[in-house]
């Protein structure tokens, strides 16, 4: 299964014993196992070792799958009775080591005076490192990860006893509170058992758990391996490979400055800090499905991992953060530029966030630019959707977007890469005449976008919170009186599907007004004390005393000149189509 790579079947105790030591390296993430993950692996060798309430079921041997260390000497794996401290890093399987580190510490300090000289000292020696690698590595511990949480490890987890006191820090990192409630949950689920079944748990972790230890000297072709090799853990992301090209280039002297940086950037993002990089690799040109391939040629063109980090990570990820939290009202950007990023924000940012992080970042010295440009993007990404273009296309129009902000060129509004033809001005007005029917989603965030303009104010709102409502029901009741008010079928589904029918309410109130009667539709929108207020968009409906063809006519000029407004577009032969439905349906009457 790995050709040329030194491999091995090994026992815990084999394992975290001599020669054998382990650090996480730096561009590994912290820990992020939860319960779930670490409390199925605890029931899975429960059940193993005989101990899951099922009589009879033990197994000869647990398999706790491969992972991949790192040996850069060169060297092959460990010979039996190898004394010689070596330190290996953990490629694959850091979740489990770790996990199943916190498992033996647990399991010991749970022990009694009775195991002292046993089990109890037997778990320990898996823990603590052995004297010879403390005095030629400076390690403590046969596992050590990151220097805050390796501080945290060992004051909670791996000193003799921490498993049962509080942690002495106020605040915890994420990772710190996910290692600390793994512990709390071991300790439960551990306490439950008696003596004789901790000792025996312990007996069979160490001589019965098995892992296959596959030994690589290069990195490179450690992370070809894992997809392979991750059997519970949580593969290595495109920002984890991205660390580790990056740091490996860094001189020692400036690695730790460098990793601060990394880090820094990684927490102003959070969980977006990974599709930063898919945003990152799109202002420089890259798609590229070969990962690290990609990173070192956008490193190499931008001039080498310092300069990447300094003149990329660092000033990207705070543009990025700009975007993400643009509704925040004490960030201080530009009132227009905020505006045009909340519209954005509303929609899924694959497409346009390259663009505008590109636009924030450039032109931060002039925000009168960035804002101009925010301004077009938000109306050729609208219109764009309006097209009902796929994702393909509208990545590419935007990649022009981009390329056009980084030129630093000057442009006009509407011209270049921003402009739309006439064909596309033309399709818009097509696809407006039956905007729901094409795409939902699209037409509810029309809506919304339109909203905003009519209250000629920046609206906080989620889209996921609104659905679209037709006021003219799409399937009234044959008696009711909109058959009376649109009698001609043809002008009823004309009517029916125009923007001047459709309003922005809760699903809640979309669900009650149904095919009701205008008169109870009103009501419904207007809503009660436990709804949000009316949004502007359905205001005028809320208000009127009627609902024909004719307030649905007016309402659709009403929403395309807001349109005009707006994004400069002019949709001709809209309500000469309309006119002509009305037409034919009068003549259709008089006979």
């Amino acid at each position: 299964m790995f050709p040329g790579l030194p491999t091995a079947s090994l026992t815990l105790t084999n394992l975290f014993s001599s020669p054998f030591h382990f650090s996480v390296p730096c561009y590994q993430r912290p820990y992020s196992w939860t319960t779930v993950e670490a409390g199925q692996l605890l029931e899975d060798i429960l059940a193993a070792a005989g101990l899951g309430g099922v009589a009879g079921a033990e197994e000869q041997d647990y398999f706790l799958g491969t992972i991949l260390l790192l040996d850069g000497s060169g060297s092959d794996l460990p010979k039996a009775r190898e004394r010689d401290p070596r330190l290996f890093e953990i490629i694959d399987g850091q979740q489990r080591l770790v996990t199943l580190a916190m498992l033996a510490a647990v399991l010991r300090d749970l022990g009694t005076e009775r195991w002292r000289w046993g089990a109890r000292n037997r778990l320990d020696q898996l823990i603590v490192a052995d004297s010879a690698a403390t005095k030629q590595h400076g390690i403590k511990f046969r596992i050590e990860v990151s220097a805050r949480e390796q501080a945290f490890l060992e004051t909670c987890v791996q000193t003799r006893g921490a498993c049962l006191s509080a942690p002495t820090a106020e605040a915890l990192s994420d990772a710190e509170e996910r290692l600390l409630k793994v512990r709390d949950h071991f300790v439960h689920e551990l306490s439950s058992l008696d003596e004789a079944d901790r000792r025996r748990l312990a007996d069979y972790l160490c001589d019965q758990c098995h892992f296959v230890v596959v030994l690589t000297r290069d990195i490179d072709r450690a992370h070809r391996l894992f997809t392979v090799l991750n059997e519970r853990g949580r593969a290595l992301q495109r920002n984890d490979i991205l660390k580790a090209e990056l740091l490996k280039s860094i001189p020692e002297e400036r690695l730790a400055e460098a990793l601060e940086k990394w880090d820094n950037a990684a927490q102003l993002l959070g969980p977006k800090f990974e599709t930063f990089f898919s945003h990152v690799f799109t202002i420089y040109g890259r798609g590229d499905t070969k990962i690290i391939a990609g990173v070192r040629r956008t490193i190499r063109e931008v001039g080498g991992a310092e300069a990447f980090l300094n003149e990329v990570v660092c000033p990207l990820s705070k543009a990025y953060d700009t975007v993400l939290r643009a509704a925040d009202v004490n960030l201080n950007i530009d009132p227009d530029a905020r505006r045009y990023l909340v519209y954005l924000g509303r929609l899924p940012e694959g497409d346009w966030a390259p663009a505008a992080i590109l636009a924030v970042h450039q032109y931060a010295d002039d925000p009168e630019r960035a804002t101009m440009l925010l301004k077009e993007i938000d109306r050729l990404v609208h219109l764009l959707r309006v097209l009902c273009l796929g994702t393909g296309k509208r990545v590419r129009r935007l990649a022009n977007v981009v390329q056009l902000v980084k030129s630093r060129a000057p442009v006009l509004p509407g011209e270049g890469p921003l402009a739309l033809t006439r064909d596309e001005i033309r399709n818009i007005g097509y696809h407006l005449r039956s905007m729901y029917r094409r795409d939902a989603q699209v037409c509810k965030q029309l809506l919304l976008r339109l909203n905003d303009e009519l209250t000629r104010s920046t609206t906080v709102l989620d889209p996921k919170d609104y659905s679209v409502e037709h006021v003219l029901p799409q399937r009234p009741g044959a008696t009711s009186e909109w058959r009376r008010w649109f009698a001609d079928a043809e002008e009823r589904e004309a009517c029916t599907e125009s923007l001047g029918n459709l309003v922005a309410v809760t699903q809640k109130q979309n669900d009650r007004a149904r095919n009701q009667e205008f008169y109870r539709k009103r009501e419904i929108y207007r809503g009660t004390v436990d709804d949000p207020p009316v949004l502007a968009i359905t205001r005028d409906v809320v208000d009127a005393n009627v609902w024909r063809a004719a307030e649905i006519r007016a309402r659709e000029a009403k929403l395309l000149g807001l349109m005009r407004d707006i994004w400069g577009i002019e949709i001709a032969g809209m309500q000469g189509a309309r006119s002509d439905v009305a037409q034919n349906a009068t003549l259709r009457r008089l006979g």
